[in-house]
Order: structure tokens, then C-alpha cells, then sequence
């Protein structure tokens, strides 16, 4: 009984080392499936990213995603895709797809030039969808501000975010090198820096409703978050005398990344949900109250009531929030104003068209 128990441990292990098939299994399954390429991604949401990725820069292949590894276990996320398992086996018929995180700022290796693992070139797809053109868009469609006077700028707000944020970034990459390094030199006691937990992050990060104020294009948020920073980087040298930053530098050089591109690289979930939403609730809040506020003072026609009624109607029934899951798809129509999507396109095109 004892040694039964031992092969059922060892087989049960077995099983879990291998959530996915075979690369023979895989091309076989491919062919009976009539696909080019099967693609492995980190979830159910990254279907949807990476399959529109494909359809706009590869749209003659053949692919078919998968979410979860066999559907026993229904495993996700990016460690069970980038497995030793299916790095070995991806190729011309086995793509993975995964967020960048910091590993591309770091070419933190296989990531970084594996020709068959894509990755964002981004924090995370999140920070597709605070494309700032797509907010501006996204506002406009769901209040339809008034013209008389000037909006709030999207582009002008992230860009001065960004700033702010670039010298915050480079401590962060700092400690996430020192992670990774720990990590692939297999070391058991990993120490990561406690004053960048994503708690301490966000507490940087994130904005409230009641500091924004639209009448100066958020300037208050931006001092804020530049007194912030300026506090936890204060915080840091103290406890870190001897950190150097040069080679953080260099490699952001390198991959000629600019202060003003910093929030395609900040953590995509904070960024997504304590920033981007918060500043779109509040714009489209005051710009909805303005419009209705603009209808109680016009001359109480019969037109103006119907063109209000037409209004109200026409709101009611736009979900911004749902808009913005999906905002990364204007960075397809403007990729020359998104210089990680246009990579992502090069990506595709150098390995994967005919």
C-alpha cells in the first residue's frame, strides 16, 4: 500500500507539471482543428486583447486561444503559462501570449526575445485602455460636453502624471531587477523592498474624486502626486544609502523610453482603477450636470424639451465603463500614437505572416 501511495503521489505530480499537452498532441490537435496556431493566454479577458491583436495585424491566420491549461484544473495566469514545458514547445504552431509587467523595461530574459512568447510591451493590457485619446473619446460620447468652452485634456492630464511618476518608476524597476535576478539565480530568501508593496503603490498612486478639479486640468492631482513620490523616494534613500541608478537609466535609454511615456509602464491594474476611473467618473459626472444644468436655462420650447429628452435617452443607455474595458482598440486606429501596439505589430508581422 505504501509504495501505491508513491506512485500515485509521483503520477499526481506528474500531471501538474504538465497542464498542457504535449507539443506532438498540440500540432495533431491543431490539424484536426483546422488552425494554424494554438495560443496560450493569461486569462479569459486576454482572449479578447490578444485575438483583436491578431485579427488587426494577421487576420489571414488561423488561431484558436486557450484561457486555462487542461480543463481539469482550468489553471491561469501568466506563471502556468510560461512554464519550461510550453517555452520549449512554442513555435511555429504554439504562440504565448502574456503581459509584459516589468520585464520588458528589465529584457528580463526568456520574455524579452523568445520570438514565439508576445507580450504587451506594457505593464498590462489595462494600460491599453488609459490610452488617453480613447478617454477623450470615450467622455465625449457619454456626456457630449458643451463646446463652449475648453475640455479637459486626457493627453495633457497622463502626460504630466507620467512625468511625475518617471522618477518613482526607476525605483521601482530597481527593486524588481534585484527580484528577478534573485529569482533566476533560484536564491530561497527573495527580498523584496517593503516600501513598494502594491499597497504603499497605491497609496502613491491613486487619486481621489474630491481633489480633482477640472477647472485647472487636475494640476492639484498632479502636485499631489508629486508630493507623494517626492515623500516615498525621500523614505527609500534613507533606508537604501548605496542604490545606484545608472543602469536603470541606461536600460530605459536604451529602449528609448520618455518621462512623459511613464504610465505605459506603471502597474496597469492601479492606473486602470485608481486613476482612469476615478478622473472619467468625475469628468463625465460634471460634464453630464453642466449639460442638464445648460437645458434648465435655455427658453423652455418645445423643441429644447424633446432635444433633452433625446439626451437624458441617449446616456441612460451608455455604460462608460464598459467603453473603457475596451479602449484599447483605438490604439489600432492611431498606432502612430501608440509606440507599444506598433510593436506589438511588429511582433506579428516579423514571425508570424506568410
Amino acid at each position: 500500500m505504501k509504495d501505491l501511495n508513491i506512485d500515485e503521489k509521483k503520477a499526481e505530480k506528474t500531471l501538474l507539471d504538465n497542464d498542457f499537452p504535449d507539443i506532438d498532441d498540440r500540432n495533431a490537435e491543431n490539424i484536426q482543428l483546422d488552425i494554424d496556431i494554438a495560443c496560450y493566454v493569461e486569462g479569459m479577458e486576454d482572449v479578447h486583447f490578444w485575438k483583436d491583436v491578431f485579427d488587426s495585424f494577421a487576420p489571414e491566420l488561423k488561431i484558436i486561444f486557450y484561457p486555462y491549461s487542461r480543463e481539469n484544473r482550468l489553471k491561469s495566469g501568466k506563471k502556468t503559462i510560461l512554464t519550461e514545458h510550453n517555452i520549449k514547445n512554442a513555435g511555429a504552431s504554439l504562440i504565448l501570449c502574456v503581459d509584459s509587467d516589468l520585464e520588458y523595461l528589465l529584457k528580463n530574459e526568456p520574455l524579452f526575445s523568445h520570438p514565439y512568447i508576445f507580450h504587451t510591451h506594457t505593464y498590462s493590457i489595462e494600460n491599453y485602455k488609459i490610452f488617453p485619446e480613447a478617454l477623450a473619446r470615450i467622455v465625449e460620447k457619454s456626456s457630449e460636453p458643451n463646446a463652449d468652452k475648453p475640455l479637459f485634456s486626457f493627453v495633457n492630464f497622463i502626460k504630466y502624471y507620467s512625468k511625475a511618476a518617471y522618477p518613482l518608476l526607476r525605483y521601482i524597476l530597481y527593486f524588481e531587477k534585484i527580484k528577478l535576478e534573485q529569482m533566476a539565480s533560484k536564491q530561497h530568501d527573495i527580498v523584496s523592498e517593503p516600501l513598494l508593496s502594491e499597497n504603499e503603490l497605491k497609496s502613491v498612486f491613486c487619486i481621489k474624486p474630491t481633489e480633482i478639479s477640472l477647472a485647472d486640468n487636475a494640476n492639484d492631482v498632479i502636485e499631489g502626486l508629486k508630493d507623494r513620490i517626492s515623500h516615498l523616494i525621500e523614505k527609500i534613500k534613507k533606508k537604501h544609502t548605496d542604490i545606484d541608478l545608472s543602469q536603470i537609466d541606461s536600460a530605459l535609454s536604451e529602449l528609448n523610453i520618455k518621462e512623459e511615456q511613464t504610465y505605459w509602464y506603471l502597474n496597469g491594474h492601479i492606473m486602470y482603477d485608481c486613476v482612469a476611473k476615478i478622473m472619467m467618473g468625475k469628468v463625465i459626472g460634471d460634464y453630464r450636470k453642466e449639460k442638464r444644468e445648460w437645458f434648465k436655462l435655455q427658453e423652455q420650447t418645445e423643441i429644447l424639451k424633446t432635444k433633452q429628452r433625446e439626451y437624458n435617452n441617449r446616456i441612460k443607455n451608455i455604460d462608460w465603463k464598459t467603453l473603457m474595458s475596451d479602449g484599447y482598440m483605438y490604439c489600432f486606429i492611431s498606432l502612430n500614437r501608440c509606440p507599444p501596439i506598433q510593436k506589438i505589430k511588429q511582433d506579428v508581422e516579423t514571425i508570424l505572416s506568410p
